[in-house]
Formats: structure tokens, C-alpha cells, sequence
């Protein structure tokens, strides 16, 4: 897909400069000349993936373990989601740090005109609003379930509580992601669940 020494491929330029549409105006356009000039601006784009995807793995270590006991060894499963969370969080500092010195001294509002970058700022109240608004609806549920326990626990009804001994929130996407990775070794690799040869004592890997 990407243009290499060979020359096959597309260009990422080309590319992002034919991302257009019908409200984003000049779409990408210019934004290779940014990634290719500012070092704050590459910067700050790979921490805020980095940090992403470093709270998703500390998310999906205690989600899902990777290793057999690590589910019961309940302060070890702690310490590894606290440690990936808190350097997750500080990348994303980071990201936020170094696009906040690209917009200061890289970035030129006169050559950037309607393009993506320039819309979105164009629109910040707006979007500033709306994610005040979701952040405000979240806070209000989960607020909002704790003082229905609290309510339920003090009217002694602890059957209308939620909890794992009356009404159940169960994690039913990361359950599907589960059970999909259980069957996974069956479906894509009848061999898996088998047992190994003699050499290895014949027992399951």
C-alpha cells in the first residue's frame, strides 16, 4: 500500500491530500508538510497511540490475563494495571504537551486554511461543549449507581442493589472477546488442542 525505495504503492502524501469530504473542506491536506517539519507534532501523535494503547493493555491484563494464575494473584493484577494506567496517563500528558508547543510554534493559521486541522479549531467550543456534556452524563450514571446502592442498602432491599449477589452488570463485550478467544485455537488451528508428540511427553502445550 505504502510507496517504499521500489517505488510501488501510494505515496502517504497522495493519500492523505485525497481524504476529502463533503465537511471537512481541504481534508488532510497539508498535514504531511506538519508531520514531515515538526518534530513536536510526530511526537505528540505517537504518544497519544502509545499512551492509548498502553491503558488498553492494562485494561485487557486484568480483563483478560495472559497467564494462567495471574487472575488469583490479586496483588501482582493491581500493581500491573496501576503501573501500565499511570505511564498510559503520562503519555498522554505528553501528547498533549507536545501538540500544545506545535500549535505555538510550528504551526502557520495562514497556510493551513480550511483544512481539517483548521476546522476543528474553528470548532472547538462546540466540540469542547459536547464532550463537557458526555463527560457530565458519564460522571451523573456512575454517581448515580452508587447513590441508588447506597439508597437500596438504607431502605434494607440489598436484593434491588446492583452487585454479583442481586442485579448483575455483567461485562458482556469483554465476556463475547473472551469466549471468542477460547474457541479461536479450534476454529483456526485443529492442532492446537491436541497433544504433542512423545518427545515432549504427550501431554497438552
Amino acid at each position: 500500500m505504502y510507496r517504499t525505495n521500489w517505488g510501488i504503492g501510494h505515496g502517504l502524501k497522495d493519500i492523505l491530500e485525497a481524504h476529502k469530504g463533503p465537511f471537512t473542506g481541504q481534508g488532510h491536506k497539508g498535514l504531511y508538510e506538519i508531520l514531515t517539519t515538526s518534530w513536536h507534532a510526530q511526537l505528540s501523535l505517537n504518544l497519544a497511540m502509545l499512551g492509548s494503547l498502553t491503558i488498553v493493555v492494562a485494561h485487557h491484563m486484568y480483563s483478560m490475563p495472559p497467564y494462567p494464575y495471574l487472575a488469583t494473584d490479586y496483588g501482582t493484577q493491581l500493581s500491573l494495571f496501576t503501573h501500565h494506567m499511570w505511564i498510559g496517563g503520562f503519555l498522554i500528558v505528553g501528547a498533549a504537551a507536545h501538540a500544545a508547543i506545535f500549535m505555538v510554534r510550528d504551526y502557520d493559521p495562514t497556510t493551513r486554511y480550511n483544512d481539517l486541522l483548521d476546522r476543528v479549531l474553528r470548532h472547538r467550543d462546540a466540540i469542547i461543549s459536547h464532550l463537557n456534556w458526555a463527560c457530565i452524563f458519564l460522571g451523573f450514571h456512575s454517581f448515580g449507581l452508587y447513590i441508588h446502592n447506597d439508597t437500596m442498602s438504607a431502605l434494607g432491599r440489598p436484593q434491588d442493589m446492583f452487585s454479583d449477589t442481586a442485579i448483575q452488570l455483567q461485562p458482556v463485550f469483554a465476556q463475547w472477546i473472551q469466549n471468542t478467544h477460547a474457541l479461536a485455537p479450534g476454529a483456526t488451528a485443529p492442532g492446537a488442542t491436541a497433544s504433542t508428540s512423545l518427545t515432549w511427553g504427550g501431554v497438552l502445550v
